[in-house]
């Protein structure tokens, strides 16, 4: 066995992987020169692997030439070395193909040299993680994977596969992801996978973020009744040490979320320790797109989160006083487009956070209370400085439509503030211009007559003040867009609801009458 003509023509073949090219042919030519197939105990032995450490060039001739050669093996041989071999090689390519530090942000004013990633070196790597994932499935054929518990290599080749789950992370590929997503099948259906699921928390999560510690919970995942002021926060994005989870491995964050979506509710209850301390770290992170995946997550987690455990641990509140500064995420101290990401994570978590944490009509007095906070503290406040940011606005305006189906007619304290807001959105001299935020109005408006009719005789003239200056400036439009035929429909709907919920109280028609006399172009609107 030539392992030397192999290791160069392995060599030769990476260096054609390039931006490019990241998919070139080959490497065919990498066969046993006398026909026979070596063991894999004698290549683990031949290509020392054990002591292959650090030379990514070396690293990746390795699995080049592995994938080669495991391809043409029919199966191990009775050798318990061969079982051995096949048993280290799991865990050897699991950590092999784990994505490097230089995938990972760099710390604020650090010194420390670390190299550059060049697009030929990304395409390495993700042609490199296919490599490694097709060696996998190579070895599950030879020798699948045991299943008599969790611990074992089989807890990090299932750390790697989790974490090439997101195929938009850089480091990963749709071929690799569609690999992982293969090979992981494997262990869903496992009946250990509660176990490896908590062995991978406890061993490789916990580790990583043991160090980014949250003073307002204990050790036991509950609220902490005197919490110490933190002592890290000055110097943790300055030192690399203090968050290995984002300088340096990074992909453990994608293994977290993958890790989140498996658990079950009772899986959740056992592991709560476990989840709650990485789930606050990315919250609290001064990264924006660390604040989005931890507000992300955690909405996911409250799916499966029963109200019980929030109540018994008390972090309801402190998941509540970690998302509620995102809210303040608006132009122009932040993008535009930031801004968007940030608020569409934050506000569907804070209210999903207050119907989870108050789900029966017992609480409904406090579960009011917290989403009145998420109205006052985010909408009122994100309007005043929401501007010409007509994006910002459609987002508040859906959230605002959310808060009043949620609250009902404990909704009516706010009208005085919210529907003035939505009549200026329809009222605006460029309101055509951007057509979502009128049809988001427009419907928060209809949501607003149907849950709050008792209270229309008096809100009527904002509500037709607003509509009515919309509809002409749709009629001054010199063509009328499709998005414009359904705002108007909107809008008659809008006008039937509320002439609907007046008749006992007011007539309208002559309201009507009035603005049909003054405008003609209202009739339409006005006039079944």
């Amino acid at each position: 066995m030539d392992l030397k003509e192999s290791r160069r023509l392995a060599r030769r073949y990476i260096e054609t992987i390039t931006a490019s090219n990241p998919n070139p042919t080959g490497p065919q030519i990498l066969h046993p020169p006398d026909g026979q197939t070596p063991s894999t105990a004698a290549l683990v032995e031949h290509l020392g692997l054990p002591h292959l450490e650090g030379d990514k060039l070396q690293i990746y001739e390795s699995l080049v030439t592995l994938e080669t050669y495991l391809a043409q093996i029919p199966s191990l041989g009775p050798d318990p070395r061969e079982q051995s071999a096949a048993t280290f090689l799991r865990e050897w390519v699991a950590n092999a193909i784990l994505p490097s530090e230089a995938f990972a942000e760099r710390p604020l004013y650090s010194a420390a040299a670390r190299s550059e990633l060049s697009p030929d070196d990304v395409a390495k790597a993700r042609a490199m993680g296919v490599k490694g994932l097709l060696l996998l499935s190579h070895l599950r054929r030879l020798d699948p994977p045991p299943q008599d518990g969790p611990d074992g290599p089989d807890t990090a080749v299932l750390t790697c596969l989790a974490a090439f789950s997101d195929k938009n992370d850089p480091w990963n590929s749709s071929n690799a992801q569609e690999q992982a997503s293969n090979l992981i099948k494997d262990y869903t259906r496992s009946s250990h996978l509660p176990s490896m699921l908590t062995s991978i928390l406890q061993k490789r999560i916990k580790a990583l973020f043991s160090r980014t510690v949250n003073p307002a919970i204990t050790p036991q995942g509950r609220k902490a009744i005197n919490p110490r002021p933190s002592n890290i926060t000055m110097h943790s994005d300055l030192d690399a040490e203090m968050k290995p989870w984002k300088f340096r491995d990074v992909y453990i964050i994608t293994v977290f979320r993958w890790v989140l979506q498996c658990l079950d509710k009772s899986s959740v209850q056992a592991n709560w320790p476990l989840i709650t301390p990485p789930l606050l770290a990315l919250i609290d992170d001064s990264s924006l797109e660390y604040k989005i995946t931890g507000c992300n997550s955690l909405f996911n987690l409250l799916e499966k989160c029963p109200s019980a455990l929030l109540e018994r641990t008390g972090l309801g509140e402190v998941f509540e006083d970690a998302v509620m500064p995102c809210l303040s995420y608006l132009p122009s101290l932040t993008e535009e487009p930031d801004s968007l990401r940030i608020l569409g994570a934050a506000y569907p978590v804070l209210i999903q956070l207050a119907l989870a944490r108050f789900p029966d009509e017992r609480k409904y007095a406090a579960r009011i209370k917290a989403l009145d906070r998420v109205l006052r503290n985010g909408i009122v406040k994100g309007y005043a400085h929401a501007g010409d940011h007509v994006k910002i606005a459609e987002l508040l305006v859906h959230q605002t439509t959310r808060l009043v189906n949620e609250m009902g007619t404990e909704f009516v304290r706010h009208l005085k503030y919210i529907l003035p807001l939505l009549s200026a959105n329809l009222a605006s001299p460029f309101a055509t211009v951007y057509p979502p935020l009128l049809q988001a109005s427009v419907i928060s408006i209809q949501a607003i007559i149907v849950n709050h009719w008792p209270r229309m005789s008096y809100h009527r003239g904002e509500i037709m003040r607003g509509l009515s200056t919309c509809w002409c400036r749709i009629k001054d439009c010199e063509v009328e867009s499709k998005e414009h035929l359904q705002i108007q429909q909107g809008m008659e709907n809008a006008m039937r609801l509320l002439q609907a919920v007046l008749q006992s109280d007011v007539d309208v028609a002559e309201d009507y009458q009035i603005l049909v006399d003054s405008d003609p172009r209202l009739r339409d609107l006005l006039v079944a």
